[in-house]
């Protein structure tokens, strides 16, 4: 299938010591990795970095065999699409206006949304299932329709790579698991390719194909749920006791906290 994003000896500072010391990682097309460890293990400036955020890496990461440092903002917007934490736009939009940015990387300088901009704005709000409120405004809607319409721009930009950045986190438990599942199974149709950070390790173990575990800036872990899940891995990863059973529903590792 071929590699989609390639991640070799990343280092990455703040100018107080190393946040990422020596990352490697190779994602193939179509794969979802998911990310894990505590805060401040450095799996936000990861995905900063691979999103074109942070360019004064030292390391490589290649996007389909670029290296993203070599590329222009509009370049790397029409291949990755980028979910933060937080979404705070600096005006109270419509939501088909917000959704609507994602067409931005395609439009030329003086000219509006083509037809085709248009369709694809569209399409990606009724894939999200908010085309019904398109016409309200950012600030009227639930934490979790705000999710969805954040998840229609990234589809409107139809690139191949989504990046998640924990970006359900501050939601109650049930509608996290929603949201991400919603913007995770519309990646899978779209056959993108993903690399999400997760704060719930079950949530990650039912929705990825392989995980990557950090500590400290450095990988602990790199494989499938299966094969790497242990209550010696979380000890190591969270400083905490675990009990690991069987998930009765995907048959995967289940993580039960002390």
């Amino acid at each position: 299938m071929g590699k989609a994003v390639d991640i070799g000896n990343l280092r990455f500072s703040y100018g107080n010591g190393d946040v990422l010391n020596g990352i490697d990682l190779s994602v193939e097309r179509g794969e979802v990795i998911g990310v894990l460890g505590q805060n401040g293990s450095g799996k936000s400036t990861m995905l900063k970095i691979v999103a074109g955020i942070f360019k004064d890496y030292r390391g490589s990461v290649n996007v389909f065999g670029k290296e993203i440092v070599s590329m222009s903002n509009r370049q790397i917007a029409r291949l990755i699409a980028y979910l933060p934490q937080f979404f705070t736009p600096s005006f109270d939009l419509k939501v088909k206006t917000i959704v609507s940015f994602g067409r931005n990387p395609f439009i030329g300088l003086m000219r509006g949304l083509t037809r085709d901009d248009i369709e694809a704005v569209n399409r990606s709000m009724k894939m999200a299932d908010v085309h019904q409120f398109s016409e309200r405004l950012y600030s009227t809607l639930s934490g979790g329709e705000r999710q969805r319409s954040v998840i229609a721009k990234a589809l409107a930009q139809e690139g191949e790579i989504l990046l998640m950045d924990e970006f359900s986190a501050h939601l109650d438990p049930g509608h996290s698991q929603k949201v991400t599942k919603i913007a995770l199974e519309l990646a899978r149709d779209k056959h993108l390719t993903v690399i999400a950070a997760f704060h719930d390790v079950n949530q990650a173990v039912g929705m990825s194909d392989r995980l990557l575990f950090m500590k400290e800036g450095k990988v602990v872990a790199l494989g499938r749920a299966e094969e790497i899940v242990t209550e010696e891995l979380m000890e190591t990863v969270y400083d905490a006791s675990t009990r690991i059973t069987e998930n009765p529903i995907n048959k995967k590792p289940l993580v039960v906290f002390s």
